[in-house]
């Protein structure tokens, strides 16, 4: 298929393959390191109990849902996520405090009229050796 600049939008069978043996190469990657033995990261954990803590304290009173996931997708991390139709924080500087710790924060629209934020925590566990 052609956009109207002549150029195809669909990779030819060469792109294809250079895409499929990168995917490879991060699935061998991935499942490399998950089989790894790993020790948890005490800091780590200490930044993301301090992150969900504060969050709960921040939110609290208020009609949002406050969770975490340890190990998903991959056991060197783990995520808080808030989520409702409205989310607001009581003291910004205590809010922006947790958050610094985070390695990533995202906000998106749910459905029925509800928002999610989910603060992401890398190098919860590091490999021995």
């Amino acid at each position: 298929m052609q956009d109207m600049y002549g150029s195809e939008l669909f990779p030819d069978k060469e792109t294809e393959k250079e895409f499929d043996a990168i995917l490879n190469a991060v699935q061998n990657e991935i499942e490399a390191d998950e089989r790894n033995v790993t020790i948890l990261n005490a800091l780590r954990m200490k930044q993301f109990q301090f992150c969900y803590a504060t969050i709960l304290y921040l939110t609290r009173g208020t009609d949002v849902l406050v969770s975490y996931k340890l190990y998903e997708p991959f056991k060197t991390m783990g995520s808080i996520h808030i989520e409702g139709e409205a989310i607001a924080f009581q003291d910004m500087v205590r809010f922006a405090h947790a958050a610094e710790f985070a390695s990533n924060i995202e906000v998106y629209p749910l459905a029925k009229d509800k928002v999610r934020m989910t603060f992401t925590f890398h190098n919860l566990t590091v490999p021995i050796g």
